[in-house]
């Protein structure tokens, strides 16, 4: 429960920090709603859930998901998510306790001048109380169509048997990136798992957040800007000649 207060206290710090705008629940947003972040639209959400303990249902408005508006454009605009109230908490049952979350939704651009290149994936805050096998996961996927993953996956884990993670903590900053040719729009999955194992052990996600980078409409690729960079020397060997 200590862990538990300790995030949002860092919450509060953390989006006081990343540019927020406004938040919804995310009941809100899987009951038809949506949310905008600077020139990005988020609508079309859906979720499915899992979990070990047969008492346990998922209540989607224990997460708040708050519009990030101050990334420019690179790392853009995005969204964070926080869960509060232990919705994303496991506490060992001595066998395999889990959470499986997955919920999926459209990312569009509202202006016509920019489009969405690129993205990265944040676990900002986790917990993970030491002792064998336990943590957080959360795979994202992005693609053209929904539960599509051709344009990118990120992958991001916060556990004790990350060989990456060297004590208990609550702050996790772990990134992923994935990059991608411009789009109009993208849909997006989310894969949350957490678990525990040992009745000793307890494992949690509390605030991670998405980017979803932007450039000009008309902006060629690299690849195309090399093209012209060497068709303009040909041209110019050419008049030369």
């Amino acid at each position: 429960m200590r862990r538990a207060i300790a995030i949002v206290g860092v919450l509060a710090f953390v989006l006081a920090a990343a540019g927020v705008s406004y938040a919804v629940p995310l009941s809100d947003l899987l009951n038809g709603g949506s949310i905008t972040a600077g020139d990005k639209l988020f609508d079309n959400w859906t979720y499915t859930y899992d979990t070990s303990d047969p008492s346990r249902s998922f209540n989607a408005a224990n997460i708040e998901v708050t519009a990030l508006t101050g990334g420019g454009l690179n790392p853009g605009p995005g969204l964070s998510f926080f869960a509060s109230n232990n919705e994303l908490l496991v506490a060992g049952d001595g066998v395999y306790a889990f959470v499986d979350l997955m919920f999926g939704f459209r990312v569009s651009v509202l202006d016509p001048g920019y489009k969405i290149k690129d993205n990265s994936l944040t676990l900002t805050t986790a917990d993970v109380a030491p002792s064998g096998d336990n943590g957080s996961y959360i795979m994202e996927t992005i693609g053209t169509a929904p539960m599509a993953s051709n344009l990118g996956t990120n992958n991001v884990e916060y556990s004790w048997l990350d060989p990456s993670f060297n004590g208990p903590g609550l702050i996790a900053n772990i990134s992923s990136y994935a990059n991608f040719a411009p789009q109009s729009e993208v849909w997006v999955t989310n894969n949350i798992l957490v678990w525990a194992s040992d009745t000793t052990e307890m494992a949690g996600v509390g605030l991670f957040e998405q980017r979803f980078s932007q450039v000009p409409a008309g902006l060629p690729e690299p690849g195309m800007l090399a093209l012209l960079a060497l068709g303009g020397v040909a041209l110019l060997r050419f008049k030369r000649g």
